[in-house]
This record gives C-alpha cells, structure tokens and sequence, in this order.
C-alpha cells in the first residue's frame, strides 16, 4: 500500500502561470484525510517557498533544492541540510571556467537573509524585488553555507538544456550531483555529490519507516529521475522530459490538466 506520495512542484503539481489548480487542491486533502501524505520534493529554495504551504493548504515538511535541504513550512526553518564542501565547489567552478571561460555563476545558500548571491555577469531566471548579492565565485564559498551551485554559459555557447549537462557532468560529475530542471532555460543545478531528489526522499521515507514499495512519486524534469525511479511506483506528467517518461512506470496528464489529482485517485482507489 503506498503511504507516501513525493511531488514535484514546477511543472507537475502547479499549473503553468504557477497556480494550485482547485482540483489539485482538493486531492491532497482527500489524500491526506485518507492517509496518503504528500512531500513536496522540489528544486526550488526555501525563498520560493514561503506561498506554497498556504496555495496547497500544506503544513510540516518539504525537500527542496533537489533533496539537499528539509523545510519545515510552519516555521520555515531548516531542519536538516547537506552542503557543498567550500574546496570542493572552487574545484568545481575552475573545471567548469576551463569548459567555458565566460560561464556565470550563482549559489542559495542555507540561511534567510541575502541567500541567493550571484556574480557578476549571471542573469537570474526571474527577477526579484530586492537587489541581489553580487560576487565573484571564488568569495560564494566563504561561508560554508553553499546549498546549491548554478552555472550559467556564456551567451556565445551553443548548447541547449540537455547538451550543456552532459558536458558538465563530464568535466565535474565525480565531484557533485548536476542536474537541470528546465528544457527552455539553459541552467545547470548542482548539490553535493551523491544528494539529489532520489537521495532526499529516501533518507525522508527511512525516517518514517517507510521503505520504497511504499512510495510513489511524480515529476517533470531530469532533477526528478533520481526520486522516480528510487520510488516504488514512479510517475511522468505528459509534459515531461523524454528522460522522465522513458523510466516512469505510469503516464499522466500535463500539469495543466491536474495529474497530480488524477494520480492521487489511482493511488488511492489501489
């Protein structure tokens, strides 16, 4: 019987313009009164998560930063945390510098305030309303708070999403996790080697007493492999990346057409 029902975010429970669709949100309700407990396991930072316990009705925990760091979402404090040795990171920004000399850089790290801090020439995903921390990366590894690195090409390269990764995950991948969340925004994620979604909802499931066959889970993009195929019984929204379906054992509906709530029912009726 599955207990335990891990959720991506972006993508596959929010609907494109980042909404909780009222179906969506009926379903964790009616998951959760029967005893299904959905996780959000997510790339995004603790900054970016402050709306989603009150747009998804949701209280206790989530992993975020693909499994490197457990939310509490009542108190937004960070429960537990698994951060990027500050020689290691450095390593792996040269390597990455040798790969393309004009990459750009940005790193969360694992505190409120100023958490997200960037170099110089990095260009954000969205814009934020207060002004962004800028410095080189050899300074973002100071503190030893570093959560996640993200690597940026130069505008000059020519690669898109998935060629990007395979090409740093050559040059750096026996010293951290990388990963990308998103086909149309060419950005690589990278954690500490060994930590990724997969890894998150494991150590979360392990400290239920919950083993794999008791799991399912749900998600859209290449950072959501490592949860899907660790999970007993692992989903793909039809918006998904071709990788995702290739390994998920059920197909859903887009985010748009609430899969997350028709997959929550299957769950259940099973």
């Amino acid at each position: 019987m599955t207990r335990l029902l891990a959720s991506d975010l972006d993508g596959t429970l929010l609907q494109s313009g980042g909404t909780v669709s009222q179906e969506n949100f009926q379903a964790i309700a009616r998951a959760r009164a029967q005893g299904l407990d959905v996780l959000f396991v997510t790339g995004r930072p603790p900054r970016w998560m402050y709306e989603i316990a009150q747009m998804t009705g949701s209280s206790g925990l989530a992993i975020c930063a693909n499994g490197a760091l457990t939310l509490d979402l009542d108190s937004h404090e960070i429960v537990d945390v698994d951060l990027i040795d500050g020689e290691i990171g450095l390593e792996v920004a040269r390597r990455l510098l040798q790969v393309d000399p004009n990459i750009s850089f940005a790193v969360e790290l694992a505190r409120h305030e100023d958490a997200f801090v960037i170099d110089p020439t990095y260009r954000p995903r969205w814009e934020t309303q207060v002004e962004v921390p800028r410095m080189h990366v050899e300074s973002m590894f100071d503190s030893d708070l570093v959560v996640k690195l993200m690597a940026r090409p130069s505008a000059q390269a020519s690669h898109d999403a998935d060629t990007f990764l395979e090409s740093v995950h050559s040059a750096v991948g026996d010293l951290v996790d990388v990963t990308h969340s998103n086909i149309f925004d060419v950005l690589l994620e990278m954690s500490m080697f060994g930590v990724n979604k997969g890894t998150g909802l494991a150590r979360f499931a392990s400290g239920r007493g919950l083993d794999a066959t008791q799991v399912a889970a749900v998600g859209d993009m290449p950072n959501d492999l490592a949860m899907i195929e660790w999970a007993g019984r692992g989903a793909a929204v039809a918006n998904a990346h071709p990788m995702v379906k290739e390994i998920a054992d059920e197909h859903l509906p887009t985010n748009d057409d609430h899969a997350v709530a028709i997959f929550i029912d299957r769950l259940l009726s099973s």
